[in-house]
């Protein structure tokens, strides 16, 4: 149980990591920069658990 926990802590850790990762990730085909200081801030807050899907979502949106 315990070792769970710290690998759900551990993936939340690696998808924060990965949005604010200044590298061109897959979902920044398109100046990763100017659209990464938008989407982040806004992302980790409303949704926690899984800021992959709604940041995925609100990129494609916003391009």
């Amino acid at each position: 149980m315990r070792s769970q926990e710290s690998g759900v802590r551990s993936q939340e850790s690696g998808d924060y990591f990965y949005l604010f990762s200044p590298h061109p990730t897959p979902h920044f085909p398109t100046s990763p920069l100017p659209q990464f200081p938008h989407p982040t801030p806004y992302t980790p807050h409303p949704t926690p658990p899984s800021p992959h899907f709604p940041t995925s979502q609100f990129i494609i949106h916003n391009s």
